[in-house]
């Protein structure tokens, strides 16, 4: 191998990792452009933010606001800061300075709200560097005061060795020492103003110079105007002695003359356009005669033909309706047994392939002391109670886009996460919430009636789950897999009146309620699991 056949080599192998990487940007847009999830396409947009950034930042930037969007309809907090914090440093690089520290600014809050540090230290770093760039010390300063109560906040707390607790004192350290130059840095620009006061007062006396020489040649250009003016008025009176110069008598004849010319021509053309309209009027009276002929015929032909086709148009109308107001009817019947995307997988297809969701949140709502109760209703009542439960049930989970699956018993059983629907684990928890809530305030009414009450435990859990639609006839859509048990676990270890969750569910809803920590309980296939009780939405 010769000297040069070496070197090319070398030169592929520099050029290799940009060539892919540009292909592996192209890649991740593909897919992007092709799916359909919106977490796929918050994960896709964030990884094509993240390869672009060092390349082209402003690319970067834009398509990590995308992904904080996506984050922040779908309920993922941790992932919406860590994308606008990226779509902030994307503008930071590309020096749109105003643009970043607005959305470094927003990425500090979500970071110190669920106790993301290291991106709430990052954001406010940058906000306080933003500043120093366009020379607002006094901006500047206050990011740094910030930064400093931040890390005096942090470091009070307790944490998980003496590592971490090390390197927050050395930062608080490195941060105060900044925050005392920034403070020297503004009491020197503070001494400054004298001699700013004295450069204020040269600039006014140039101005004033300025104007004195601007009044001048404004005076000038009146001084022009007004000989101007003389010299018009002088020629005005010399034309007004030579019109005056002439005889009264030629005055009086040219006039004359004048005047019988201008009536002479004027009769002469009156005359002219007395015939021309005569001839014009003659012709327009035969051409409108055999017009309106024409239009009438034409009219008579077009009314028929209206006739007949408002008649058909009607008829076809009528039938058009009746055939949508049945279609209707069959869809609406047919999306109260299934999800509305399985429906139409139906209608189109004749079957339903089974469909494996990973991260679905299941829950169960069932009714304590229901023999009980059965055994005092009459069963019309028992009925028509369950019915009025389940329907304001229905309600509450609607708002929040949840699906309804199905009611065993005095079982309801619904989940979300399941194709189109909302993936978050908070709205489950919120609905839950509204459940207990409506039961309570039925309660209420009951015994100030001295009637019987229904209570409810409520169990639900977070996990893959298997959905698909069983059977050819009474055909129903179900869910599968041990989240479904374990969300059944839950509600079957949940007190009256109050809402249990697992801990999948705690760790994705954690920043947004009130919690209580039950401790461990045995889960089939799963060992020992912790569970949690829900106090409340939690209020900043």
């Amino acid at each position: 191998m010769n000297r040069y056949s070496a070197f090319s080599i070398l030169i592929l192998i520099c050029l290799l990792p940009g060539f892919l990487g540009a292909q592996s940007v192209s890649e991740l847009k593909s897919k992007l452009n092709r799916t359909q999830s919106k977490t796929e396409k918050m994960n896709l947009s964030y990884q094509i933010a993240e390869k672009l950034l060092a390349s082209s930042p402003g690319e970067a930037a834009n398509y990590a606001f995308n992904a904080s969007a996506l984050a922040s309809e779908l309920g993922e907090k941790r992932r919406e800061a860590e994308a606008i914090h990226m779509s902030a440093e994307g503008l930071y690089r590309k020096r749109s300075y105003k643009e970043s520290a607005v959305r470094f600014n927003s990425a500090w809050n979500t970071a110190r709200n669920y106790g993301l540090y290291d991106l709430a230290l990052s954001s406010m770093g940058r906000l306080q560097d933003i500043a120093l760039k366009e020379n607002n010390l006094k901006e500047a300063l206050k990011w740094s005061q910030e930064t400093v109560n931040y890390l005096k906040g942090n470091t009070g707390r307790s944490t998980s060795s003496g590592d971490a607790l090390r390197r927050l004192e050395t930062q608080l350290a490195a941060v105060q020492t900044e925050n005392r130059i920034l403070r020297e840095q503004l009491a020197s620009l503070s001494g400054q103003s004298q001699n700013l006061e004295t450069t204020y007062q040269q600039q006014l006396q140039e101005v004033e110079n300025k104007t004195r020489v601007e009044l001048s040649k404004r005076e000038e250009a009146i001084t022009q105007i007004s000989q101007e003016k003389s010299r018009t008025d002088s020629l005005y009176k010399t034309r007004t002695r030579l019109l005056e110069s002439l005889s009264e008598a030629q005055m009086v004849d040219s006039i004359i003359k004048g005047r019988q010319e201008r009536e002479i021509q004027a009769q002469r053309a009156r005359l002219a356009e007395a015939e021309l309209a005569s001839q014009k009027s003659e012709t327009m009276r035969n051409g409108l005669l055999l017009v309106v002929a024409f239009v009438l015929v034409l009219a008579g032909l077009f009314y028929m033909r209206y006739r007949a086709k408002r008649k058909t148009a009607d008829d076809l109308s009528k039938k058009n309706k009746i055939i949508e107001e049945e279609r209707k009817r069959s869809d609406e019947l047919l999306l109260n047994i299934l999800p509305a995307a399985i429906a139409q997988e139906l209608k189109t297809k004749n079957k339903v392939a089974a469909r494996r969701y990973e991260q679905a949140t299941v829950m169960f709502v069932d009714f304590t002391g229901f023999t009980r109760l059965s055994e005092l209703l009459t069963p019309e009542s028992l009925v028509a109670e369950l019915d009025y439960c389940f329907t304001n049930f229905d309600h509450i989970i609607g708002k929040y886009r949840i699906e309804k699956i199905k009611t065993v018993g005095d079982a309801y059983i619904c989940a979300s996460g399941l194709s189109d629907q909302n993936a978050s684990p908070s709205d489950m928890v919120k609905a839950a919430l509204e459940i207990q809530d409506f039961l309570q305030f039925l309660k209420v009414q009951h015994l100030n009636q001295s009637l019987p009450y229904f209570e409810a435990r409520v169990g639900i859990h977070t996990g893959p789950v298997v959905a698909g639609v069983v059977g050819e006839k009474k055909f129903a859509y179900d869910i599968w897999g041990d989240t479904v048990n374990l969300a059944a676990r839950m509600e079957e270890t949940c007190e009256p009146g109050r809402v249990n969750v697992s801990e999948d569910t705690y760790w994705l809803a954690k920043y947004e309620f009130e919690w209580l920590d039950r401790g461990k309980i045995a889960a089939k296939n799963k060992g020992m699991i912790d569970m949690f009780y829900v106090t409340g939405i939690k209020t900043y």
